[in-house]
């Protein structure tokens, strides 16, 4: 792992938005951790997000991010690749565009996965203390 992921530590707002129009109501946006490259939060939908991310140079990040419906509400699936509903972890892993300006970062870009297409941003919270 890159040495320089404690470089990414902070709070971030995360915010989506997807072309997936089916019947399962997505609320993964929310507000997360970085601490060395990782994070863990659950989403309003009780799904645990697992997530790593590696600076990979200037202006990329890669992160791989799991998704368990484990402990969600019956009624909830996530999709597999094909579009269907499942019950199981989800793996997802993309390059992201990496952008810092002092105290500020914003991570961006999408995620492809089957026939979703998800695009994701991260911004980093500035501490008022």
């Amino acid at each position: 792992m890159n040495q320089e992921n404690y470089l990414l530590d902070g709070t971030y707002q995360i915010t989506t938005t997807t072309n997936y129009d089916g019947p399962l109501e997505k609320k993964s946006d929310g507000i997360t951790e970085i601490r060395n490259g990782e994070t863990r939060r659950t989403d309003e939908n009780k799904v645990e997000w697992t997530s790593r991310f590696e600076i990979l140079g200037e202006s990329e990040v890669k992160m791989i991010s799991t998704a368990d419906p484990a402990n969600a509400d019956r009624d909830f699936a996530l999709t597999k690749p094909d579009g269907s509903p499942t019950v199981e972890p989800v793996t997802y892993e993309t390059i992201l565009r990496y952008d810092r300006k002092g105290d500020k970062i914003l991570i961006s870009g999408q995620i492809e996965y089957g026939h979703e297409l998800v695009f994701i941003s991260m911004r980093k919270m500035i501490d008022m203390d």
